[in-house]
């Protein structure tokens, strides 16, 4: 009986190559995606900084150059969700070595540039709302020095940027 011979190794010259990288004009977070799935994505998503080596937070805060800075509490869903009754933009935020900084913008009359809300919403979306050339006002640190209250008022423009990774889900 005859032999067949079957060399089914790697080496150079037999058979195609794998790389681990996507393909050429695809974009890394879809390639992502695809190979751990919305959920995954999305919690690695919100894990990761945008590129500065910073975390994120569920619902975090820019102030100009300040941040992300984590927010407790806010009428951001009032804005998201386009109420009449969302006027000025009112934070609860975590205290930090941001906080001097705030503090000393509440109390002047300079304009920040921009503030940008970012909030995870459900399982795979998320909301960027951007609030151009804001006054910061009403700063005030609770007494047990974790948490700060302050608002974002007479700003010029308001900017909301929804994005998903597949189809939203709740």
């Amino acid at each position: 009986m005859a032999q067949r011979d079957h060399d089914r190794s790697n080496a150079p010259g037999h058979g195609r190559a794998r790389t681990g990288s996507p393909r050429r004009g695809e974009s890394p977070v879809l390639a992502l995606q695809r190979r751990l799935g919305n959920r995954a994505t999305a919690q690695l998503l919100a894990r990761q900084g945008a590129g500065s080596g910073r975390g994120t937070f569920q619902n975090s805060v820019e102030v100009g150059k300040l941040g992300p800075i984590e927010i407790t509490q806010s009428n951001i869903g009032d804005w998201i969700a386009h109420k009449s009754s969302a006027e000025d933009l009112i934070l609860t935020t975590t205290m930090g070595p941001h906080s001097s900084e705030l503090k000393q913008m509440a109390g002047g009359k300079a304009k920040v540039d921009k503030i940008q809300v970012q909030s995870l919403i459900g399982e795979n979306s998320w909301v960027i709302v951007t609030f151009s050339h804001a006054v910061i006002r009403d700063y005030a640190a609770d007494a047990s020095g974790k948490t700060e209250q302050w608002k974002a008022i007479d700003f010029d423009a308001v900017h909301i940027e929804r994005t998903s990774i597949g189809k939203p889900r709740p």
